[in-house]
This record gives structure tokens, sequence and C-alpha cells, in this order.
């Protein structure tokens, strides 16, 4: 009888502890598939299948929302899904930065080289500290630079688009700036966050 007992007890306890194990890593395999679209994206951005690489280039966009949508309502944060997301966002920056270069989209190199500034600032910060934080003005960056990659990629085919990418492109270049000053007095230990 007792036999039976631990064997419940495990499968019981067990079950639940994956359960809650697997649960946990929902907003991981969300960012690991924006990586796995993206990748694919670019390869179809490349093979001139621009309705396909966009589509996934969309889910990208809008799977960022949903992995830290996940990891706060499960509490869910780990340091792989941090440093997963990190890497996402800038694999989809430049990534879609590169095919726009690649397309004479000369403009786009501004915002490559400000999120190559933004990149390095953090890295020192994660020397410096050990660990950074996301500043809320970085976040807004991102989404605002996700709408201007977007409709960039859409001006390729739809010329007229190319108003919508411009206003974006400001935009995105404002708040790079912005990110930078932030991360910078993050740097220097005078976050407001």
């Amino acid at each position: 009888m007792l036999h039976f007992k631990i064997l419940y007890d495990i499968i019981i306890t067990g079950g639940i502890d994956m359960k809650k194990k697997i649960i946990k890593q929902i907003p991981n395999i969300i960012t690991i598939t924006r990586i796995i679209s993206l990748i694919i994206g670019f390869i179809l951005f490349c093979k001139e299948k621009f309705l396909y690489a966009i589509i996934l280039y969309i889910y990208g966009a809008v799977s960022d929302f949903f992995d830290g949508y996940f990891a706060r309502r499960l509490n869910a944060y780990t340091k792989l899904g941090k440093y997963l997301d990190a890497i996402s966002d800038k694999l989809y920056s430049f990534s879609v930065m590169i095919l726009l270069i690649i397309n004479r989209s000369i403009l786009i190199v501004i915002p490559l080289l400000l999120e190559g500034i933004i990149s390095f600032v953090n890295y020192k910060i994660i020397i410096k500290y050990k660990s950074t934080h996301t500043e809320r003005v970085g976040k807004h960056k991102m989404n605002l630079e996700f709408l201007m990659l977007i409709s960039s990629m859409i001006s390729i085919k739809i010329k007229y688009f190319s108003v919508v990418f411009y206003i974006f492109l400001i935009l995105t270049i404002y708040f790079q700036i912005q990110t930078i000053i932030s991360y910078i007095n993050q740097f220097h230990n005078k976050s407001k966050e």
C-alpha cells in the first residue's frame, strides 16, 4: 500500500510541478518562435516572397507584445527569457535594416547606427552591473521601430506607403536618442526607473 501512495505522490506532485514548469516556459516558447519566424522571413524576403516575409515580420512584432504579456501574467520571468527577448528584438531590427539597405533604403542607416549604440551601452551596463533593465522609453522605441520597419518593407512594393515610413522613421530616431540618453543615465546610476 505504501508503494501506491509514493507512486501517487510522484505522479500527482510531479505532474503539477511539470505543468507549472511548462506554463512558465510559454513566454520563452513565443520568443523562440519569433526568432524562427524572423529567420524564415529574412530568407523569404531575399527570395522576393514579400507577402509571406511581411506576415512573418508582423508576427514577430505582435509576438513581442505577447511574450511580455504572458511573462507578466504568469509571473514567468527568467534570465533566459530576458536574454532571448533582447536577442530577438535586435535580430528583428538588424535583419530588416539589412534587407532595407540591400533594397537601397539608405535612410535606414541612421536607426541602424543608433540601434548599434543602444546595444553597446546596454552591453556596458551589463559589464558594470551584471544586469540591466529595459527602460520604458526603450519599450516605446521598440514598438515604433516595429512599425517603422514593417512600413518600410511595405513601401518597397507600395511606393506611396513611403510617407508612413518617413513618419515612423522620424519618431523612431527621436525615441532611439531618448533611449540612448536613458541607458547612459542607467549606466551612471541616474535612471529614473
